[in-house]
């Protein structure tokens, strides 16, 4: 159950493509080292390195991770973890979602784990369904495509922690949700975007997840269940996966509300243009 929504119109021009090698080129270039991660428990785990930038940089290795849920690591897994040299986990899931989940050790100071208490708003399917919603597969992707749109806004308070742990500390750092694909994928695109990686590039690694998420043990995670209950194959697909279309429209909704993406990083996050320069001269070589 893995794979990549018919653009919509473009409010106003996605981030610049960098003109040069082509963006397949460039993914096989980020991949000369291990991206992925394996972990016993834990799933879509791998270092955000490796990618170039328009001015001709390169993203350095062991500075961001993105990963489905940590609370499905294992002890092998957290041993593992302890060896990057980790200083924050961000975990942008939900309250209902970590509900279920007990793991103390992410409460380590070394770990530097925070979230926040909040619900998801729009993408509770749990309550779609209690009203008796009738979902095929466009709708699902509809609803995808929605969540996506009000992420900017929703996900602000965590994704300005996001950028903040990045700007000032020298330590690794984790950012996840219960997928690794949704709310982490946006938040991994705007840095990618603030270090001035081609959008296109950007997707790539976006679209990663649909072969480095196992969906079944997605569909098994306790933050999941309610949502896949029931839920035929081809209705849950748009779900378990991610489309271009999804991270298209995230985007669109960013030039529509802020004109570009450095607006919304300023206005939203807090993060202006010395910011940005210096995230470039700490994450970049």
């Amino acid at each position: 159950m893995k794979k990549a929504f018919i653009a919509l119109l473009l409010l106003s021009p996605l981030p610049a493509i960098a003109q040069g090698a082509p963006a397949t080129t460039r993914a096989a270039q980020a991949q000369e080292r291990t991206r992925e991660i394996a972990l016993a428990g834990g799933d879509n785990f791998r270092d955000v390195g490796g990618y170039r930038t328009a001015d001709g940089h390169s993203v350095a290795w062991g500075k961001l991770y993105r990963s489905a849920s940590v609370g499905r690591y294992t002890a092998g897994d957290q041993a593992l973890i302890r060896t990057l040299s980790v200083g924050s986990i961000i975990d942008l899931r939900s309250t209902r979602e970590r509900q279920a989940d007990k793991t103390p050790w992410m409460q380590d100071a070394d770990v530097g784990y925070w979230t926040r208490d909040y619900d998801l708003s729009g993408g509770n399917l749990g309550a779609l369904f209690a009203k008796g919603a009738k979902f095929d597969a466009e709708t699902m992707r509809g609803v995808m495509i929605q969540g996506y749109r009000g992420f900017p806004k929703e996900q602000a308070a965590s994704y300005r922690i996001l950028f903040d742990r990045l700007l000032n500390s020298d330590k690794a750092v984790i950012v996840n949700c219960t997928a690794g694909k949704d709310r982490t994928g946006l938040g991994v695109a705007l840095v990618l975007s603030a270090l001035s990686v081609p959008y296109e590039t950007i997707m790539e690694d976006y679209l990663l997840s649909n072969t480095m998420l196992d969906t079944d043990a997605l569909q098994a995670d306790a933050g999941m269940k309610a949502a896949m209950t029931a839920l035929p194959a081809d209705v849950a697909k748009p779900l378990l996966g991610v489309e271009r279309a999804y991270l298209d429209a995230a985007f669109e909704q960013i030039n529509k509300d802020y004109g570009s993406v450095d607006a919304y990083l300023d206005r939203e996050l807090g993060v202006d243009a010395a910011a940005v320069a210096r995230l470039r001269q700490r994450m970049t070589s």
